[in-house]
């Protein structure tokens, strides 16, 4: 089942790599910030998605408020954060 479903995200992802989007990223809750070993800093929630479009030279914004309008963008991340113990 879970080989389906990687299947599916990536299949549903596929046209975001295949040309330059631009992405409206909402950061909702900008106090979900955790260590990040990998960098060595406390990074937020949006962080690895902007890093990740921005080597894949798309365009995005990011945002703590979703716009009225959103039909600037083709592409729109929601990250709504983690659960904090």
């Amino acid at each position: 089942m879970k080989k389906y479903i990687i299947v599916l995200f990536l299949l549903l992802l596929t046209p975001l790599f295949v040309r330059g989007y631009h992405v409206f990223i909402w950061n909702y809750d900008t106090l979900d910030v955790f260590y990040d070993t990998q960098i060595g800093d406390s990074v937020d929630c949006a962080y690895w998605i902007e890093q990740t479009l921005g080597q894949n030279e798309h365009t995005y914004v990011t945002g703590i408020y979703l716009p009225a309008d959103l039909s600037p963008y083709d592409v729109v991340f929601v990250t709504l954060g983690f659960f904090r113990c």
